[in-house]
Formats: structure tokens, sequence, C-alpha cells
């Protein structure tokens, strides 16, 4: 790994358009990105550029509230959702039970679209939060249930949107919960771990 590189560190590109956030090193010469669509793809260390001023970055990306609720209500395709719900039920109906810790352990739920369903290129941004969200929903109930002292819920950091969505439906609708940045060694910018209050 090159000394001058860190997980949660924004790069662009040498001879690519595209930039992203550094989530893992799988070798020393070998950086894993994740870009804007939340997706993390391999690039040669050598052919990535640091981007100054990342923490200002960050500092804007926290102070921006997106429309999620506009953007939702526009692009949102009822039936669509509920053939997309459908799939979902159908492949982590058990899944979501047996995977789920006992009490007292901390669990990982990632959101990320690709590992909640095997079609989605149809689907709109809109119908892909909201299955996003309704997985949330799912896990964060079934962890209060289980007495799960706390979960990650890994989002990726795009636009901010699902990590918009999801702290501003935890300050809502849970407040036996608080809410904070996951590990940034661990995730960057890309987690938002849960805890319930005694």
């Amino acid at each position: 790994m090159d000394a001058k590189f860190q997980i949660g560190d924004f790069v662009r590109f040498l001879n690519d358009e595209g930039e992203g956030y550094i989530v893992q090193f799988p070798t020393e010469h070998i950086a894993l990105v994740e870009d804007s669509s939340g997706f993390a793809f391999e690039h040669e260390i050598a052919e990535l550029v640091l981007v100054p001023n990342q923490q200002k970055e960050m500092q804007q990306y926290n102070s921006i509230v997106p429309s999620t609720r506009e953007m939702l209500d526009r692009n949102i395709d009822s039936e669509a959702v509920r053939v997309a719900a459908r799939d979902f039920k159908s492949r982590y109906n058990d899944r979501a039970s047996s995977e789920f810790p006992n009490s007292g352990q901390d669990f990982e739920v990632d959101l990320h679209i690709h590992e909640l369903m095997d079609h989605y290129s149809n689907m709109s941004n809109g119908e892909i939060v909201e299955v996003q969200m309704q997985h949330f929903e799912r896990m964060l109930r079934i962890a209060e249930e289980r007495k799960v002292k706390k979960i990650i819920f890994i989002h990726g950091v795009g636009q901010g949107v699902l990590r918009q969505e999801i702290r501003q439906h935890l300050r809502m609708y849970y407040p036996q919960c608080e809410f904070l940045d996951g590990n940034y060694q661990k995730y960057g910018h890309g987690a938002t771990e849960v805890r319930f209050r005694k």
C-alpha cells in the first residue's frame, strides 16, 4: 500500500474520468474505490490522484440536505417497487433471520442495491432508494427485537441521498435510537452506526 493514500481518501483517476473514496486495499498496488454510483472498483494506486481539501468537501457534503422526498415522489412507480419487494422477499425471507446475530452482538447490513437485488437496471433512483429503505426498516426492527447492541448500515457515499433518508427516518420514527458515522478506518464516510438506547 502506498503510504500517501489511506482508506477514506477522496481520489480522482489519472487516465480515466471519475472519482471516489478509497474503501480498501486488496493488494499492495491496488485500491478499491467506491464511485458516486455506490459501486466499488479496483484501480491501480499509481493511477490515482489525491484530491486536496477533501475534508472541506466532506463538510459541504454533510451540510447539504438533498431534496429526497421530491425525488422519490417524482420517480417512484409503485408497481415497480411492489415487484422489487416481492423479488427481495423471495431472496431474503429466510436469510435475514438466519444471518442475524444473537442478542448482544453487532451486525452489518449492506444497503447497496446490488447486494439486495439481482435485477435493478430499469429502476429509477427513487425506486432503488425505496427498496433500500424498506430493507433498512426491516433489519432495524429485527435488530431491536433481538436486542442487538448496535447495527451498522453500509450505504456508501454517493450523493448522500440514502444516508440523509436513513438519518431523517431515525430522527422522526426512532427516538429510542442514536446514530453516528460508522468507523472511518473501516467504512470511510459510507456507513451509519445505529445504537439502541437502554
